[in-house]
């Protein structure tokens, strides 16, 4: 199971679809869970819908994670043949300069240019460019070279990045981890649960744009109307020498997934899980020896699909099962694959007792109402 999950997250992670382009990865999750849903769609946003049905009537559980990474677009391609960008999605300038990349889904290879370390006054050494003090050097001499390469304004660019196992072989480096990571977890549910006894119907979905705004889970969530969701993603790990880890970001690598119980972005989103769903969790969490990581992450720019899904189809209880990974939004995110392989738990045990919990928000005692 570890060397397929990997083998999943090895090629979807060697692909690029930058929000809004997801393309190739849509095509490879098709390709993987075509033979293990009852039914898969993609709607005319990319986002992947497959079914299972359960062997009795039951809730509708959507289990979701989403397709996209952070990236570029080309912006202009200057008639010196250096191309412009613009971001999509949330990548902090000081990571820009001197890194090599991929443009569009072919891979044709790039650098983002880094003036002479010889040539820069004091005060440049000291300042950060933005994205657009910097340029792609694709090694052309002209607009029209760049073209005739097959790059266009809009076309996709992401961070060259390869998949490096540390010494440790549980620990993986490479981009795009978040959340190329869940979608593997996702292949490899389906595959568990091909033969598998629970009532009700799952839905798991991929999502598109989610890094631009949950865009995708907003579309799907009123389409859907799921009974309740869970949402795997990844998470910020705080365990290394510039987090205060215990005040600011509880979180390790190692030590199973993450369950944020309320995180926001302060003015545009807010989720707080819901009761019983949290309770799923837990109990699966300890039925399966699988340790949980609680937290809160309120304001610190953090936030998921659970967000919209929440607001969908006049309130969708959800929870979220979080992989730990370190280096967010960069060439070198690092996870610990036995977090995801504990994630996978977790959701399948939900799965399997769908149906066996009441999802109302209080228990209303009967003498109430009698």
């Amino acid at each position: 199971m570890k060397d397929r999950i990997k083998g999943y997250l090895r090629d979807l992670t060697g692909l690029v679809g930058v929000s809004g382009s997801e393309q190739p990865v849509v095509q490879y999750l098709y390709k993987q869970l075509y033979s293990v849903a009852d039914e898969i769609k993609i709607d005319n946003s990319g986002n992947v819908i497959a079914m299972k049905n359960g062997t009795e009537p039951g809730p509708k559980l959507m289990v979701s994670a989403h397709s996209d990474e952070v990236g570029f677009i080309v912006k202009n391609i200057l008639k010196d043949g250096f191309i412009a960008l613009d971001k999509i999605g949330g990548t902090p300038d000081t990571l820009l300069q001197g890194r090599k990349v991929w443009i569009t889904d072919k891979k044709i290879p790039g650098i983002i240019g880094v003036k002479a370390g010889h040539m820069q006054s004091p005060e440049e050494m000291k300042r950060v460019k933005t994205i657009h003090e910097c340029y792609v050097d694709v090694g052309a001499s002209s607009k029209q070279e760049v073209e005739n390469m097959g790059i266009n304004i809009g076309d996709s660019v992401v961070f060259q990045s390869d998949f490096m196992e540390m010494h440790d072989k549980d620990l993986i480096c490479t981009k795009s981890i978040d959340n190329r990571i869940n979608c593997a977890v996702i292949i490899e549910l389906f595959h568990h649960l091909k033969n598998a006894d629970f009532a009700g119907t799952l839905y798991g979905v991929i999502t598109v744009r989610e890094e631009v705004g949950l865009q995708g889970a907003e579309m799907v969530g009123n389409s859907l109307k799921p009974d309740y969701a869970i949402v795997l993603d990844t998470i910020p790990a705080g365990d290394v020498p510039d987090i205060d880890t215990d005040k600011s970001l509880p979180v390790y690598i190692g030590k199973g997934p993450a369950c944020p119980v309320s995180d926001g972005v302060v003015g545009t989103a807010f989720t707080h899980i819901h009761p019983k769903v949290r309770e799923m969790i837990e109990e699966q969490s300890e039925r399966m020896n699988v340790p949980l990581q609680l937290l809160t992450l309120n304001g610190q720019g953090y936030t998921t699909d659970a967000a919209k899904l929440s607001l969908m189809n006049g309130g969708v209880p959800i929870g979220i099962v979080a992989t730990p990974r370190r280096y967010s939004h960069s060439p070198v995110e690092l996870l610990n694959i036995n977090d995801a392989l504990g994630v996978l738990e977790i959701v399948k045990g939900i799965v399997i007792q769908n149906g066996k919990k009441d999802l109302r928000f209080i228990d209303i005692p009967s003498s109430i109402t009698t």
